[in-house]
Order: C-alpha cells, then sequence, then structure tokens
C-alpha cells in the first residue's frame, strides 16, 4: 500500500460513511466527529513524549528539536502541556501561543514560558490557568513530519523534587492530577509515542504502558519507541535493554538509551584534549582520580589526597558543565572517559553513543517518519470503526425492526382517536419510524461498511507487520542466507519476488516448522507463509 492509496481509501470509507450518517437519526451525532476524522487524515502526525515525572522528556525534545526551547532542570518543570509545530509566529519576541482554559489565547514569551517552572505558589498559580502551550517553529525538518506534544508526565510523589512543604499544597495536587490526566489522554489519543523510562522501568511504567495497550488498539509495537534515559547514571543498565525490550514487547518496537545531558553538552576536541590534560596533570596518580571522581564532594574536598588541581580551578571545571544544565553524574561520566582516553577522536565518538541522541533520531525517522501516512491512517479507521460499532450496538438501532414491523399496528391502533388528533400521531409515526426495508437496507449497507473498514485494518496491518518484520530482520541478518535475505527484503518492502508463490510458500512452511521456537527467523517465516498464501489467493 503507498501512501497516496491508503490515504484516499480511508478518505473514500469516511465520505461513504458519512453520506450513510446524514440520512439517518445519527447525523447530529456524529457528522461533527467524522468531518474531524476527514481534517484529521491530513494533518501532521502527532507524537507525544511520555513518562514520569523528571524522566527527562523535555531535555529529550529539545535533544530532537535542536533548540533550547522545552524547560528543563533538576526540578519537576513540564507543568503544562507543551506543542511543537510546524509554523512562523506573528512575533519572534513572542513564538509561544498560551491558550487558558477558560479558551482565551494570548503570544507569549519565552521569559514567560520560564517562569511557569517548578511548584512555587506563582507557578502554580499561572499553570493552573493554561490549557495548553503551541510553540511554533518554522524551519525544523522533524516538524514537516509530526507534531510533538511534551507532556507533562505520570507519578509525581511528595516531596521528590527536595521541597515537600511546597509540593504538599492542594493547588499542586489538584494540578498534577490534571496534568497526569492530561498525559494519559494525549498519550491515548496520540498517533505515536516516545515512553521515557527513568533509568529502570517500574511498576508505573508498565501499569501506565498497559492502559494504552488497550488490547491491541492502543499504543503498540507499531507506534510505540521506549527510551531509556539518563543511562549516564548506570551505564550497566545498557546491559539490561534486551531484557526490557522482551519485557515490553507487546507495547513498545525497541528500546533505546541516550543521556540527554552528554548529548547537550559534549566537548570539542579543542576543550577535550584540554580537559584531560588538566584532569592527567592534577591526578597524577589514579588513585587520586579515582577518589574525586566519587562524588561532587569528593571532587570539591579541600584535603582531596594526590590532587594537584587547586579547589578554586576544581570549581571552575564544575561550573562550566554546570552551565550546560549537566548534572553531576554527567560530568563523571566525561571526565572518566577523557581521563583514561589515547585517542580523543574515539572517545568523543564513543561519548555520542552514550547521548544517543542521533541514533534515536534515526529511528524515530525510519519508525515514525517513513510510516507518518500509516500510523494516522491506523488510527483514523480505528476511530471510524468506533463510531460504527456504537451505532451497531446502539440499543435503537438493535431494535428497529421490531419497530418498523409494528409500525402498521401503531397506525392501525390510532383509528379510534379523534379526527386531529389521529392525523398527527400517524405523521409522527411515518416520518420516525422507518419502513421494514428502509431499516433492512440501512443494516446492509453498515455492516458493508463495517466490513470494509476491518478489511482496510487488515491491509494496514498486515502493511506494518512486513515493516516490523523487515527492520527485525535486517537487525537478524545472521540468521538467514544471502538468498533468503534477499527475497525477504523484497517480500517485506512491498516489492514482487520472482519465485513461484506456492513453491515459496512451501519452503517457508518447512522453515517455520524447523526454526527455533519465537526467534525472527520463524517470525519472519510465519509471515512470509501469510504473504504467499495471500498472492495465491489473487
Amino acid at each position: 500500500m503507498d501512501k497516496k492509496d491508503i490515504t484516499t481509501q480511508i478518505y473514500d470509507l469516511l465520505e461513504e460513511t458519512a453520506s450513510y450518517i446524514d440520512n439517518t437519526t445519527w447525523h447530529n451525532k456524529y457528522s461533527l466527529a467524522l468531518k474531524s476524522l476527514q481534517e484529521e487524515l491530513k494533518a501532521p502526525c502527532v507524537l507525544a513524549v511520555a513518562g514520569k515525572v523528571k524522566a527527562g522528556k523535555s531535555f529529550l525534545v529539545n535533544a530532537l528539536l535542536g533548540v533550547d526551547i522545552a524547560m528543563t532542570g533538576t526540578t519537576e518543570t513540564t507543568a503544562t502541556v507543551n506543542i511543537f509545530k510546524k509554523g512562523t509566529p506573528p512575533s519572534k519576541e513572542r513564538p509561544i501561543l498560551c491558550v487558558y482554559l477558560d479558551g482565551h489565547k494570548e503570544w507569549v514569551s519565552k521569559q514567560y514560558l520560564d517562569s511557569l517552572q517548578g511548584t512555587n505558589k506563582e507557578a502554580l498559580e499561572k499553570t493552573a490557568q493554561i490549557d495548553k502551550l503551541i510553540m511554533y517553529i518554522n524551519d525544523n525538518p522533524l516538524l514537516d513530519y509530526v507534531t510533538l506534544v511534551d507532556t507533562p508526565g505520570i507519578g509525581a510523589e511528595v516531596g521528590e523534587d527536595g521541597d515537600s512543604h511546597q509540593i504538599q499544597t492542594d493547588a499542586y495536587f489538584n494540578l498534577r492530577e490534571r496534568h497526569q490526566q492530561d498525559t494519559i489522554n494525549l498519550s491515548n489519543t496520540a498517533d505515536a509515542i516516545i515512553y521515557l523510562f527513568n533509568t529502570v522501568p517500574t511498576e508505573t511504567d508498565k501499569n501506565f504502558l498497559a492502559s494504552l495497550y488497550n488490547g491491541g488498539h492502543g499504543i503498540t509495537s507499531l507506534n510505540g519507541i521506549g527510551v531509556l534515559s539518563k543511562v549516564d547514571k548506570d551505564l550497566t543498565q545498557i546491559d539490561n535493554i534486551s531484557h526490557f525490550c522482551k519485557e515490553f514487547e507487546q507495547n513498545l518496537f525497541t528500546i533505546v538509551p541516550t543521556s540527554a545531558a552528554i548529548e547537550k553538552y559534549i566537548p570539542s576536541e579543542e576543550q577535550a584534549y584540554h580537559l584531560r590534560d588538566k584532569l592527567k596533570k592534577g591526578f597524577s596518580v589514579e588513585k587520586g582520580f579515582l577518589l574525586a571522581i566519587g562524588s561532587e564532594t569528593a571532587f570539591l574536598h579541600e584535603k582531596l589526597p594526590y590532587c594537584n588541581i587547586s579547589v578554586s580551578d576544581r570549581k571552575a571545571i564544575l561550573e562550566s558543565f554546570a552551565a550546560h544544565d549537566l548534572a553531576w553524574s554527567s560530568f563523571a561520566l566525561i571526565a572518566k572517559e577523557l581521563y583514561y582516553s589515547d585517542d580523543i577522536s574515539t572517545t568523543l565518538n564513543k561519548l555520542k553513543g552514550v547521548g544517543g541522541i542521533q541514533n534515536l533520531r534515526n529511528l524515530i525517522f525510519d519508525h515514525f517518519f517513513k510510516r507518518s501516512h500509516m500510523l494516522r491512517g491506523n488510527k483514523v479507521v480505528e476511530d471510524l470503526r468506533g463510531i460504527i460499532n456504537s451505532i451497531i450496538y446502539d440499543e435503537s438501532f438493535a431494535l428497529s425492526e421490531d419497530y418498523a414491523k409494528m409500525k402498521d399496528d401503531c397506525i392501525s391502533s390510532c383509528q379510534c382517536l379523534p379526527t386531529k388528533t389521529r392525523n398527527v400521531v400517524i405523521n409522527l409515526i411515518k416520518s420516525n419510524i422507518p419502513s421494514l426495508e428502509q431499516v433492512q437496507n440501512d443494516k446492509n449497507r453498515i455492516f458493508c461498511l463495517k466490513g470494509k473498514i476491518e478489511k482496510m485494518q487488515a491491509e494496514l496491518q498486515l502493511a506494518n507487520d512486513q515493516y516490523i518484520m523487515y527492520m527485525k530482520i535486517v537487525d537478524a541478518k545472521e540468521q538467514f542466507s544471502q538468498t533468503e535475505f534477499a527475497e525477504l527484503c523484497s517480500l517485506f518492502s512491498g516489492q514482487f519476488t520472482d519465485g513461484n508463490p506456492r513453491n515459496r510458500y512451501k519452503y517457508w512452511s518447512s522453515i517455520y516448522n524447523m526454526s527455533l521456537p519465537n526467534s525472527v527467523r520463524q517470525y519472519a517465516a510465519m509471515l512470509a507463509k501469510r504473504m504467499y498464501s495471500e498472492l495465491l489467493k489473487i
């Protein structure tokens, strides 16, 4: 299915459904919803960034966008729903559209955005009045494909930000409850999601993702990517990625280790040489360096042993990192890599790998942007299916045939009424109760629509399955022969193969039976069987 084919087919389905709705009693209830779906089909995909409070969502948004516009800090900062869209604001000084709960809007500055940071009384009073902030950026290629949403987050705890006397106010809890619900709603309605784990997945993460999964109709591996943020705090967590991926395989396509903090400040070669030389000279004995790098307190200790760097110089080193909002753990990681480095260029590339943002950008581009029409189509068709099911399972629809069969009896029973009353009642019956033939035609039409929607969903599901399997076989290329790999790449990328479908079906059936259970090879063989089976039906 190509983009034009998908979009056209879905738009035709929406038109056909609207045509049916317009001639029924469902017009008032669903016509606006159908028009909204038609608009959604044309709009960019919505990519939500979600996760626990202080998981590093805003750091990640800034790193993805390449600008410092989302608020970041060591305390809870994103207290509003922040939406990043392609567009040109009327003023560079006021590039942010603030939408209030009472409906009025105003353009505000970056300084105003910064004033919303934290949980002090003034910030709480301001954010309590705000529905969302929309930030327009005109020259960002990422926003050509998606609208990016930075959500407030889930799972805040009392006193978590070190300001327990302030965070315990009723105002905070009321606001937090609203923002947690905003995060859930936005994640549920988004076309795709990037979910941040704060170093280690917790029960809160599991419950949240399980609620979004919705039996396979919500956020799944088709439209979800996990990010293990802040790996600079504990690099050993990278070794657990495969375990985490297995644990969340229904919800997320993969989980990527990142450190937006490291990404934000990777020193230049010149800076790296300078810092390494300073550390080498200042800690000529390795034991002294290891003692110093153990904690920020130790690094700044006046009587730090085996140290030839003054306290003021050590403070100056840390201040240069603090100016970039970098935590001690990020500095310690960079300092340790440079101290033991024999090749600065190689070390900087390694640090970029720890940052992981470019890898994540590439994955997002492949997994979301190239498939934006598929993701949006999936969501629109799922919403359309919900409308059709709402009609089918409505009591009045279920009983419509019974009402139609009673129509003549109702009219007959009116004969004993006075003439004027009889005429009014009979007209009401005729205008509000359709004939049995009309009811049956309506039912046939809506079940026909239901069948078309389900067929479209099956085609979208197959296209998504092909994409995910293509990505998996590329990562597990060693499990296939060159001929098998070339065939599967062609098959899963939507290209026709030259082989005989019946013979290829038999071949992949045998591969499926001989493969290790739950291996990529077995899953690839299963999908190949399915696709060749479909070709044999044509």
